[in-house]
């Protein structure tokens, strides 16, 4: 059983003690009977906390079923009362303390509850937030210490348990001090915890105007001079949708301009990797108008989007759509990125889809600049380089509508694992689905468990058990993982607060790279992989494969490069020259229809050089959509940038707002 059925299980476990506590509690209130609720009250206790350390989405159900964290509590001190009211007399000393004490509680909590909102939400209208630059000339104060804000419902409610604890002693034995001295402790440490918490709120709550904060930023962007800016925006922000920024920042890190980042929205600063570029996340539009980068003369966006706009209107500045990945998917070629100066594409068949596109956009607006990102991929020596034959099978996502499903997860998938996993030749199976592969489509979300689960139940069959990481290995991962952590944390939660953002990155990917290393190190070389989290990297993957199978996505065209063998789904069923012709990328791919027929010619060209008739095409395709090997894709990146601010600088000179012009 791997960790994550593992997890699964133990919060099914933990949240059927936790119901049974309740329902406990419940009959000893109706019985009486004081001994039944105390051990009832105890396992509930027990299980709360327990809950919180498994990762399960047993939390988000019992949210969702209106049984959250803070009812649970409520609904148990009820029946703490009503217990009492079941033993004793309602006006009776035990009961006026109890009620007394959890209504003063009760106010203290929400006395803490509210200053931690009151103070995030101030905080939250700061006009930016930033990374790698020096804006300590703000004055701005630390939030309190991250003990009094993490997880501070679950730390103050909590605090009920002398309280609790003393009312049943009391009931116990009828004396008056345990409920006392029980509600005196946990009233005071409210108390007490709001005391601790005011100081860090009110510093955190000094905060610069508006005009202040802005004058800082333009004055620590003067000294910087920004030449180059990535702009990003997104409405649903998440992880998933980050690797279109993350995707370009070693290129932008390679560019000789001086480059910014410049996001949107505050969220997306959490799942932006480490990088040694400047950082400026500028909600409002407002704001963003005011945000002086005088020398700024190109801007790059990975995506489409209508915030998208407020950057635009910077006539001074030449736009450029550089995008998420080449594919042959329509969102490759939109029509609305005409409204871009330029549009970068990594090779001729980047140009070829845009001009199909009838008055979208000019010739001269396309520039084939590579895909820089490919520097590490292994290529191609003619036969398997792997210890055993290995597939990796990357498809995409199930897409927004039902009306184009892109992937083939669906239809085809497990299909086509069970024929792998059936060959005669042993082979290895690399699972590495799009990150939002079952988000939408609840059928994509069950055929890709449905395939993990055969891949699982195969390593079993291979080697007796579950594979997972080996103790040791398990270990030093783990220890990486904690090292990446701290090493991603900043401001007061830091443990290393005086590293520079280019030192801080330098150690991250040194990290990750050790991770990488050690998971291929860490399970047999005949073991599947089902490759879920970010590391290894798709690059990684596609170095320790000798076949892709995958849909029409840029990760097909990103395979390219490494001249070996790949297969792509013909979803809606076309002529094979038909698709062909109008999805180049499968130009020198084999071709799988939805039963998988053409997956043995596949598997027959990687294993033997001599049956690998679309070796020649590749070559030639990998041109195509990629562009020469020479000069390498990062120096035709960073010439087209400089080539492009020369231009931007002979347009519009460049002018401090104080009207001086200044010499690059």
């Amino acid at each position: 059983m791997n960790k994550q059925k593992r997890q699964a299980l133990l919060g099914v476990l933990i949240s059927t003690a936790l119901m049974l506590g309740f329902l406990g509690m419940m009959v000893a209130v109706v019985m009486p009977s004081l001994k039944v609720f105390a051990a009832s009250a105890a396992v509930s206790y027990l299980a709360d906390m327990l809950l919180h350390s498994v990762q399960s989405t047993t939390l988000e159900r019992l949210r969702d079923s209106r049984f959250g964290l803070t009812i649970r509590f409520i609904i148990r001190q009820f029946l703490l009362l009503g217990l009492c009211g079941a033993m004793v007399d309602i006006d009776s000393f035990v009961v006026q303390m109890t009620a007394i004490g959890l209504l003063m509680l009760f106010a203290l909590q929400l006395v803490y509850g509210a200053l931690l909102k009151h103070v995030r939400k101030k905080r939250q209208e700061l006009p930016y937030t930033t990374r790698g630059l020096d804006m300590e000339g703000l004055g701005i104060r630390r939030m309190p210490h991250p003990f009094l804000m993490d997880k501070h419902v679950r730390k103050t409610l909590h605090l009920d348990i002398p309280l609790f604890a003393g009312a049943l002693g009391t009931m116990a034995t009828d004396k008056w001090q345990y409920v006392t001295y029980g509600g005196i402790l946990s009233v005071s440490a409210a108390y007490l915890a709001v005391l601790v918490l005011l100081p860090g709120a009110r510093n955190a709550l000094i905060l610069p105007s508006a005009d202040e904060a802005i004058d800082e930023l333009n004055e620590e962007l003067a000294q910087y001079r920004p030449q180059v800016a990535l702009y990003f925006t997104f409405a649903a922000i998440s992880r998933d949708f980050m690797y279109q920024v993350n995707m370009w920042l070693e290129s932008l890190e390679a560019l000789d301009l001086r480059p910014v980042i410049v996001l949107r929205e505050r969220a997306t600063l959490r799942y932006l990797d480490a990088t040694s570029v400047p950082v400026i996340c500028v909600p409002k539009a407002e704001y963003l108008a005011r945000v002086e980068m005088p020398e700024l003369r190109v801007t790059l966006y990975p995506g489409n989007a209508g915030k998208n706009v407020h950057m635009l209107q910077r006539h001074e500045v030449k736009h450029v759509f550089i995008g998420h990945g080449d594919s042959d998917k329509a969102a490759s070629s939109n029509r609305v990125s005409k409204v871009f100066d330029e549009i970068w594409v990594a090779g001729r068949a980047g140009r070829d889809r845009y001009e199909r596109i009838r008055h979208a956009v000019r010739h001269d607006q396309i520039v084939e600049v590579g895909r820089p990102q490919l520097m590490s991929l292994h290529r191609w020596t003619g036969q398997p380089a792997q210890s055993i034959p290995t597939v990796v099978y990357a498809p995409t996502w199930e897409g927004w509508t039902d009306d184009a499903c892109y992937t083939s997860v669906i239809p085809a998938g497990e299909k086509l694992i069970e024929k792998l996993l059936a060959h005669k030749t042993r082979l290895r199976v690399i699972y590495k689905p799009h990150p939002l592969t079952g988000t939408r489509s609840p059928a994509a979300g069950a055929a890709h468990r449905r395939i993990i689960a055969l891949l699982q139940e195969d390593n079993v069959r291979r080697f007796g058990r579950q594979m997972t990481d080996s103790k040791a290995a398990a270990r030093k991962l783990e220890r990486i993982d904690k090292r990446i952590a701290a090493l991603s944390e900043r401001g007061v939660r830091s443990p290393y607060p005086d590293l520079t953002e280019a030192e801080r990155t330098a150690r991250i990917r040194r990290s990750r790279n050790q991770a990488g290393d050690l998971y291929w190190s860490a399970t047999p070389d005949e073991a599947h992989h089902v490759v879920l989290d970010r590391i290894p990297a798709l690059n990684d993957c596609f170095n320790h494969s000798d076949l892709l199978i995958g849909d029409m996505s840029s990760v097909v065209s990103d395979f390219v490069a490494t001249r070996k063998p790949y297969a792509i789904f013909n979803l809606e069923g076309l002529p094979d020259d038909q698709f062909r012709n109008e999805q180049r990328t499968a130009s020198a791919s084999y071709l799988l229809d939805l039963e998988c027929n053409g997956l043995g010619e596949a598997l027959d060209a990687m294993l033997d050089p001599r049956r690998d008739t679309m070796a020649p095409y590749r070559e030639q395709l990998k041109e195509y959509l990629l562009g020469p090997d020479h000069p390498p894709s990062v120096v035709r990146f960073n010439a087209a940038a400089n080539d492009l601010y020369a231009r931007g600088l002979q347009d519009f000179p460049i002018e401090y707002p104080d009207h001086t012009r200044v010499d690059v």
